[in-house]
């Protein structure tokens, strides 16, 4: 009996460590490897691996509303972005040091315009996209990242008057920083370290021609809305051809 308490002692701690931290409320995902807002993918399946498999990117035609939340690290999210650091071609130069009050900080970024995210979803240009997604029930979105960059990107995100996650012509991401009267500066995910992430599921409904719609995104520890499933297969509704 012993045993067994040990035994889930330790997986629960094993879980429980590739979780760093929250991110807008919510806990987050460790990762040692690079990770795109807007991308799609399975986490990993296997508990003593943490990361994110990706699996698809969309095309996003319109530039898409991100929200920036500069947060300053911890003893244990520091951690985190020291092991991601290592293997990450970025280096930001973050120096933590617990003593001193003021310590460096880092961006957590979140999809804050999820209707054009949706829009850009169920458009014809992401069909492939939205078929691996109807197929695999495991594939979710990522909707947020913690990422540490230089401290003259963090200034221009803190002065930022608007964010946008973009598509650029070699079909990657990158953030899109815009102010009154100034050209657009875009930012590559590659100049910074990610370090954590959330994903979120889809909501699906059908229309009354019979077609799956993505109509909205939960994180796991929320339902879909009324009438929507996170199952494609849910959502189909039985069609009655006797009234046909």
């Amino acid at each position: 009996m012993n045993k067994n308490i040990y035994l889930f002692s330790f997986i629960m701690l094993l879980f429980c460590s590739c979780k760093t931290g929250s991110i807008y409320g919510e806990a987050q995902n460790a990762t040692k490897h690079k990770v795109a807002l807007g991308t799609i993918g399975t986490d990993k399946d296997f508990i003593l691996q943490s990361g994110f498999n990706s699996a698809a990117v969309p095309t996003y035609k319109n530039p898409i509303k991100v929200s920036a939340l500069v947060t300053p690290f911890t003893k244990q999210t520091y951690k985190t972005f020291l092991k991601a650091n290592v293997l990450q071609s970025a280096n930001p130069n973050v120096g933590y040091v617990d003593s001193l009050k003021v310590k460096p900080k880092y961006i957590q970024l979140k999809i804050a315009d999820k209707v054009n995210l949706i829009k850009a979803l169920n458009e014809k240009s992401n069909q492939s996209i939205k078929d691996y997604l109807t197929n695999k029930t495991s594939a979710n979105i990522v909707t947020n990242i913690s990422v540490a960059f230089s401290s003259e990107i963090l200034e221009a995100v803190q002065q930022a008057d608007a964010i946008f996650l973009v598509e650029t012509k070699a079909k990657t991401y990158a953030l899109q920083i815009e102010n009154p009267g100034a050209e657009k500066q875009i930012i590559h995910f590659s100049e910074g370290v990610v370090f954590a992430y959330n994903t979120a599921n889809c909501c699906w409904q059908e229309n009354k021609k019979h077609q799956l719609n993505i109509v909205d995104f939960v994180t796991d520890y929320n339902s879909c809305p009324n009438k929507t499933y996170r199952s494609s297969n849910r959502a189909k509704k039985k069609i009655n051809y006797f009234k046909l």
